[in-house]
């Protein structure tokens, strides 16, 4: 029983992350394409095209954070510890950008908000890919907790991680923000997924030729069976996702096909990096099951976040749906 709570608990921490990830992921890309377009209207396009629900995707977030701390305390104490600054880096940006967003649409001096829209994107995504490579990079944990320096996330593999996941940030921002615009703008940012979609490549590639000089804890579980066959076939349905996506942005057309095709790339790559892990939840050392709350503790989360869910699910799809359909060059941040 304890075992089936554990991993349960698991999967929905992971299914809470990738909420987070692919619906604030759009929101942080549109605001690092900020940084790049010096065009006020482009900018205001885009804050239209988040404004109705930016705020609320970082909800998932903040539930994954809870989850974490109620299902997986000693976890939670151990990354408080050892991802410090990352988080806190993650936390500033988000600041930023969320101050950034309210004041520029009262400021006359619109583009200075709007590198600070960018700057805040890029920080809260690199926090991210930081906290992310020092998870994979190996936390040192003692007798005590974490035993390592703060320092430690600072590793050739979270920076190839940050930058992964600042390409794919902005190719999902600016397909879904295909998806809302026609014209110019839209080119614009058919030729921005394009962009984004060859970085990723030309990443993943460089990534996956330095891996094994990267020194990973985690490389003998994924050369072993089953991993690697597992793995190998996910990576090789991301290159082929991947040729979809400059496909469609060669024909200019399919709008709907290519954010499609970008969200299965995001699926696809986000159950990998749960398998590269999988049955650890601090790799190489700290097993899901051996950190896993009282099964008390358990079953009571299960009841409460169980009703949470499906509430925020549903929220979700009524806004989407509530606001789908292209936006209007006259429309406004509030309106």
């Amino acid at each position: 029983m304890h075992e089936f709570l554990a991993y349960l608990w698991f999967f929905i921490l992971a299914f809470e992350l990738f909420m987070y990830v692919i619906l604030d992921g759009m929101d942080l890309g549109i605001g690092v394409w900020a940084l790049f377009d010096k065009n006020e209207d482009h900018t205001s396009a885009g804050l239209s095209i988040i404004s109705p629900f930016w705020d609320a995707n970082e909800t998932w977030l903040i539930m994954a954070g809870g989850i974490l701390f109620g299902a997986f305390p000693a976890v939670y104490a151990i990354g408080a510890n050892a991802l410090y600054i990352p988080i806190m880096i993650l936390i500033f940006g988000l600041i930023f950008r969320a101050v950034a967003i309210e004041f520029r649409e009262h400021s006359k001096r619109k583009r200075l908000w709007d590198v600070l829209f960018g700057l805040g994107s890029l920080a809260a995504i690199f926090g991210q890919g930081f906290a992310v490579g020092g998870l994979f990079g190996g936390i040192k944990i003692g007798p005590h907790g974490f035993a390592g320096s703060p320092w430690d996330f600072l590793t050739p593999f979270s920076f190839i991680l940050s930058f992964g996941f600042l390409f794919g940030y902005m190719m999902l921002g600016s397909s879904y923000t295909v998806l809302k615009t026609e014209g110019e703008f839209q080119k614009i940012n058919y030729t921005r997924v394009f962009i984004s979609a060859i970085l990723s490549t030309i990443l993943t590639v460089t990534g996956l030729i330095l891996l094994p000089f990267l020194n990973l804890p985690e490389m003998k579980m994924w050369l072993s069976s089953p991993y690697k066959y597992l793995l190998g076939t996910l990576y090789i349905l991301a290159a082929f996702i991947i040729s979809m996506i400059i496909l469609n942005t060669r024909a200019k057309k399919h709008e709907n096909g290519l954010y499609l095709w970008v969200s299965f790339l995001f699926v696809d790559m986000f159950a990998a990096g749960v398998f590269e892990i999988f049955p650890y939840i601090v790799p190489p050392d700290v097993k899901i099951i051996d950190v896993a709350s009282p099964d008390e503790s358990l079953i009571a989360m299960l009841i409460g976040i169980g009703m949470v869910i499906p509430v925020i699910l549903a929220y979700n799809l009524y806004i989407k749906r509530h606001f789908r359909g292209k936006i209007k060059k006259e429309t406004s941040y509030y309106g």
